[in-house]
Formats: C-alpha cells, sequence, structure tokens
C-alpha cells in the first residue's frame, strides 16, 4: 500500500488509475445511474440554448461509468477535461472511445489550479468533487470561473460537512484505518455559506447554493463492493432500490434537504471579467474566506 503523502499528486492519481476498484469495473452500477441522473438534472435546469465548449475539472468520473461530462454532451458540445493524471486521462479516453466522443472529447494533463486555457475559453464550467482535494481549492475555483465566457454557467460540486448521514465522520474514520488513501487522497468538506461566499467574491451572480445525493454515501460504498466484486446483490434488491428511488424523489420534491445532502453544489452565471477592481482574485477570496 503506497500513501499518497509519498506521492506527487500526478503519481499518486496515476496509482488509483491502475488501483481503483471503481476504475477497473466492466459496468455501471444502480448508484452510477443514479448519481448521473441527479446532477444532469441540476445542469438540464440552468441549461439554457446550445453550449459549444464545456469544461469539467478532472476526469475521473469519465474514467468510471459515471460519466457526467459525457452526458453533458447530448446536444453537441465539444468537451474539455483537466485531469494532472495521464493515467486517469487515458482510462477516460478508452471510455470517450467506447461511447464514439472520442473526436469531441478534449483531454489536457495538467494542474487545474492553472488550467492552460485563455480567459473567456468556454461557454459552461463545472466540477463535481474536484476541488476538495487540493489545499488551493480557492485558486481552483478561480480558474474554472476565468476561462468562462461572460454569462456562461459555472456549476461547483464538493462534499457536504452538514450531510445527514455523517459523511465527513465517516470519512475521517476511514482515514485513520488507512481505507481511505486505498480510495482517494484527503477530501475538505464546505458549509452552504463558504461556497455561497466564494461564489460571489468570484463575482459569479444569480447564485443558488443547493445539494446533491441525498441517499447515504454507505449505501454508495456498498453498492460499488458488491458491484467490483460481480454480486448482484444490490442490483437486485428491490430494497436497495426502493431506497435509492425513495432518496431521489425526496430530494427532487423539497429543496430544503437538499442542503443535508452528500455534496453541495453552488451554481452560478459569470457576469463580468475577474479582477475588476481587485475584487476577484484568488489571494483576495481566500482572505475572505479564512
Amino acid at each position: 500500500m503506497v500513501s499518497n503523502e509519498e506521492l506527487s499528486l500526478p503519481s499518486y492519481w496515476d496509482w488509483v488509475a491502475e488501483s481503483s476498484f471503481h476504475i477497473r469495473m466492466k459496468n455501471p452500477t444502480i448508484t452510477d445511474v443514479f448519481y448521473r441522473h441527479i446532477v444532469l438534472e441540476h445542469i438540464r435546469q440552468a441549461r439554457s440554448g446550445r453550449w459549444g465548449w464545456v469544461l469539467k475539472l478532472d476526469a475521473y468520473n469519465e474514467a468510471t461509468h459515471t460519466q457526467y461530462g459525457f452526458h453533458i454532451m447530448d446536444h453537441g458540445a465539444e468537451l474539455v477535461m483537466v485531469d494532472i493524471s495521464i493515467g486517469i486521462s487515458s482510462k477516460a479516453a478508452q471510455k470517450a472511445k467506447v461511447k464514439g466522443l472520442y473526436a469531441s472529447t478534449h483531454l489536457i494533463v495538467a494542474d487545474f489550479r492553472q488550467i492552460p486555457l485563455r480567459d473567456d475559453a468556454v461557454d459552461m464550467s463545472c466540477s463535481f468533487g474536484s476541488i476538495e482535494h487540493v489545499p488551493e481549492y480557492v485558486r481552483a475555483f478561480y480558474e474554472q470561473v476565468r476561462v468562462v465566457k461572460k454569462g456562461g454557467w459555472v456549476f461547483v460540486g464538493v462534499p457536504n460537512l452538514a450531510n445527514w448521514s455523517l459523511r465527513y465522520l465517516s470519512v475521517k474514520l476511514l482515514s485513520l484505518i488507512g481505507v481511505l488513501e486505498r480510495i482517494t487522497n484527503p477530501e475538505r468538506h464546505f458549509t452552504g455559506w463558504e461556497l455561497k461566499r466564494l461564489a460571489e467574491y468570484m463575482g459569479l451572480v444569480r447564485i443558488e447554493v443547493t445539494g446533491y445525493h441525498l441517499f447515504p454515501k454507505h449505501l454508495r460504498w456498498l453498492d460499488l463492493w458488491f458491484g467490483y466484486r460481480g454480486v448482484n446483490a444490490t442490483r437486485n434488491s428491490r430494497l436497495f432500490r426502493w431506497l435509492l428511488r425513495a432518496f431521489t424523489i425526496i430530494e427532487s420534491r423539497y429543496s430544503f434537504v437538499r442542503l443535508f445532502a452528500e455534496m453541495l453544489l453552488v451554481k452560478g452565471v459569470k457576469k463580468s471579467r475577474q479582477g475588476i477592481e481587485g475584487k476577484s482574485s484568488p489571494d483576495e477570496a481566500q482572505h475572505i474566506i479564512g
């Protein structure tokens, strides 16, 4: 077992690309399908017109069967993904070929804290469980906003400190017993206030803080564990499917409960260029958030 503390980020995520059982799975699990449906619904509600170019931070979802980015391309968008790992990027490229989307998928191996794109380059940018993996999460947020055109949408999803099923404590426990590092590197959890404050300072307007994936993370872990071993216990379980549907219906009907979901999501529209009057530099934003 290699600790991610002993490796640089590119090396660690290259190791994940080869060792992650989620990436090596041949078929999607039932929670993969629910995860994707819920996230895409948030994007559908905000979407108006056609997005020509879409940026997504990291390619891990696309290297697995969750694949948010590939499904955003359903209206003919060009997808740009920035991932620090050659291994993860290669796995995502293989999935893009299988889905017939390789020609419209543009993978950049780079650190998303310094995205190698010009200002105002894309119509929309999104990240779902990305920026919390680096200490410079403010810089990553800033970069994600910087490359979006004026009037373009920005979506940022991060782990929720106020999750009702105690995701934060579960992750801490897994870290203490040495299991977390086999799956991912340390994650920062956020409050809704922090996320809204960041979005405001980045110059976004029409800001909405919500959440997604109300069902417990433990159901997700259980589903992946069975799925990797080729056991259809969760896929064939009526109780498991009923639980997922019940949580999804509650999440879709009652907006206030989303603030206690596994993940927080901030949506906003870029109003103007960053840096005007020095009000949206990453250093200033970091100072405000503390």
